[in-house]
């Protein structure tokens, strides 16, 4: 063995010994380092979380892929208009900021805003295993002019809308009430892509206002009734309720028997947003059902805008990287930088007091002729030791305390939007679109090799810069006022 193999021996020989001997601080250090090895590994595996949701209501169906807007993002969006405008009154990038006389502010954003774009949908379309693809809007309610709706006569009708739903597809028999089960026509037809100012109403709303397939129901805007421009669409089919469709929200506009269907680009005329659509769902059906998992990949692959999106597959679940989900990413980095910080701070203070009461050792040492470089090395060595044995059993931990650090996060943030969007409900208007209430399934985190090397360089890091720091303390002073403290 070399010279400078025998002195690396010397030296792990007396750390090891001297971690024996002071077993209380030892035991110390190593909670310290544990705790904290434990919070790294959490923080790294936080910011490469899979976070699965649910959205009520809007399970796709079959082999069926899917997108609808990333609420995340559309908040980030919002944002940005806001921090455009800077505290102005205006319109930017389909979001209109306005303050109200009361000093509060009012947000509201048109269909160009929140709408899926179209030629993302064709880009999805187009992918090789997709068989046939729908796009549906939002639920839009419009005034209707010549017909009456179906009210509930038991029910104050002052905060309604006081209007019917127009839903567009582009292929009625792929939406999703009809794929279902929920409704069937069993009078006309119903509406292909090639129809145009067309629709089909439910059993109720015909029979009430005895309406017959080839009549016509006119529409206009339900916030300017008496002067909007006025559009009608042919009545082609009439459906009956097989099972009764959920209201997507409170009120008689919404309830299922005065939901109408109609040609894609129809909802957005009455509204008075032609030429602007709102579309909500696109829903894309896999060719090869065996080869579900694949197209999936393949479509994960293609370039569009994904962080406008989530996608969800044929159980209602989508997979949303932790980037895509609200602040994830960011909170997991904070809680890097408070764990490592902070570690690095206590591990430092442990360090220098466990220091300060081994002057007689250090000037031991120093009598017998070993060096400065060589005592640090000696304290640096015994951080590492203690790094290791720690960072060993926080590797059994990582995966049950990293799940239960995403979970809270992941609730917490939840919270924080539920919250927002009660803050926002009433002052948020012009689009339409309906509120569904997205639900948390689990949250999958898995430490990988990467995140294992992540979390060891990470507390390498920290122990290395509190031991070195600690080290000050020997670093300054000469050999001289070491030994004379000894006595």
């Amino acid at each position: 063995m070399n010279a400078e193999g025998h002195t690396f021996m010397n030296i792990l020989e007396l750390s090891i010994r001297c971690l024996v001997r002071k077993r209380a601080k030892t035991i110390l250090l190593l909670s310290i380092v544990f705790v904290t090895a434990c919070f790294i590994y959490a923080g790294w595996a936080c910011k490469s979380a899979n976070v699965q949701t649910q959205t009520e209501g809007k399970q796709a169906l079959g082999a069926s892929f899917r997108m609808e807007e990333n609420e995340a993002d559309r908040h980030d969006r919002t944002a940005e208009a806001i921090e455009k405008l800077g505290g102005q009154n205006g319109s930017v990038d389909g979001s209109h900021i306005e303050q109200l006389e009361s000093g509060d502010w009012m947000i509201w954003h048109d269909n160009s805003f929140e709408t899926l774009q179209m030629e993302d949908i064709e880009t999805l379309a187009g992918q090789e295993g997709i068989a046939e693809y729908n796009v549906t809007t939002a639920n839009i309610v419009v005034n209707p002019v010549n017909f009456v709706r179906i009210e509930d006569p038991d029910v104050d009708q002052h905060s309604d809308l006081l209007g019917v739903s127009l839903r567009g597809n582009m292929e009625m028999r792929l939406d999703f009430d009809v794929q279902n089960g929920n409704i069937e026509v069993n009078e006309g037809r119903m509406i292909t892509a090639e129809d145009k100012d067309v629709c089909v109403i439910s059993r109720e709303l015909a029979e009430l206002n005895g309406l017959t397939v080839g009549d016509k129901l006119e529409f206009n805007d339900r916030k300017e009734r008496e002067t909007s421009k006025v559009y009608s669409a042919e009545i082609v089919g009439i459906y009956d309720t097989v099972h009764k469709i959920t209201p997507i929200m409170y009120g008689d506009s919404y309830r299922s028997e005065n939901i109408i269907m109609t040609d894609l680009r129809f909802p957005e005329k009455p509204q008075g947003c032609e030429g602007d659509p709102l579309y909500q769902y696109a829903t894309f059906w896999v060719e090869n059902v065996d080869e579900y998992e694949t197209v999936k990949e393949r479509i994960r692959k293609a370039d569009i805008d994904w962080k406008r999106y989530d996608f969800l597959d044929n159980t209602g679940m989508s997979d949303t990287m932790a980037a895509n989900f609200g602040d994830l990413d960011e909170m997991s980095t904070i809680i890097l930088i408070l764990v490592a910080v902070s570690g690095a701070v206590i591990i430092f203070l442990v360090f220098l007091f466990w220091l300060k009461g081994r002057v007689h050792e250090i000037g031991i040492f120093l009598a017998i002729g070993k060096s400065k470089a060589a005592i640090i090395a000696q304290m640096i060595l015994e951080g590492i030791l203690i790094g290791c044995v720690s960072f060993m059993l926080a590797t059994v931990c990582a995966p049950s305390l990293s799940k239960s650090v995403a979970d809270y996060l992941v609730g917490y943030q939840v919270q924080q939007q539920e919250e927002q969007r009660k803050a926002e409900e009433g002052m948020t208007g012009g689009a339409g679109v309906a509120e569904y209430e997205t639900k948390v399934m689990g949250v999958k985190t898995e430490v990988t090799g990467k995140i294992v090397l992540l979390s060891a360089c990470s507390v390498l890091g920290v122990i290395l810069a509190a031991v070195s720091s600690s080290c000050i303390f020997v670093v300054i002073q000469k050999p001289k006022e070491i030994l004379s403290k000894m006595g």
